[in-house]
């Protein structure tokens, strides 16, 4: 895998021998590049609210609302639903993981795009569905690596390396918004990284 050559895995505790496996490692690479996704985009993101569409403290609870509204509906029921109807197969679970992606990063970049805050509703709706599912899958994936005396040390392992995405992102995107570009700068770095996954 594309982990295995950078070398990855050499850096991966001996405590949790299951995250040294490839199938951890990509998991792994995975979430640490949609957390470093969101956190590069929310150095621009929250300020394009504010410029854009003029949003004030009600406007923003709106928005985190809806988000953390539409996050649970997801979870909850629409990925269920998807992975059960096309992701029962690894081949299925690799098309969804694609389609799920695209929408991560092709969203973003179309919310650019827009000037109508309607349309950023609905765009980020399909977003934030697409996270519910990738979650969904990466977390029932994790659940059947490990053995159940190492699964906690697992979990650890993958929220502590999606900690420190969030510490770098910001710091990553603040550098991209003032050295390459201030929109386009974060936004292709977000673009690529979920292309990554």
């Amino acid at each position: 895998s594309s982990a295995s050559l950078l070398g990855f895995r050499r850096f991966l505790p001996d405590l949790v021998p299951a995250a040294r496996t490839p199938a951890a490692v990509f998991i792994m690479v995975s979430r640490i590049f949609m957390a470093l996704s969101f956190h590069i985009f929310q150095t621009i993101w929250a300020v394009a609210l504010r410029e854009r569409f003029n949003f004030g403290p009600k406007d923003y609870g709106r928005y985190f609302a809806f988000i953390g509204f539409g996050f649970a509906l997801s979870q909850g029921f629409v990925a269920k639903y998807l992975v059960k109807t096309v992701g029962e197969t690894s081949r299925g679970r690799r098309q969804l993981l694609l389609i799920c992606a695209v929408a991560l990063g092709g969203g973003r970049f179309f919310i650019y795009q827009t000037d109508n805050i309607k349309v950023v509703y609905a765009v980020f709706g399909l977003i934030v569905t697409a996270l519910g599912v990738i979650n969904t899958i990466f977390t029932a994936d994790t659940s059947k690596i490990a053995s159940p005396s190492e699964l906690g040390g697992l979990f650890g392992v993958l929220g502590s390396m999606e900690s420190l995405a969030g510490i770098s992102g910001p710091i990553v995107g603040g550098l991209l918004a003032r050295y390459v570009h201030p929109i386009w700068g974060p936004l292709f770095a977000v673009i690529t990284l979920y292309g990554l996954v």
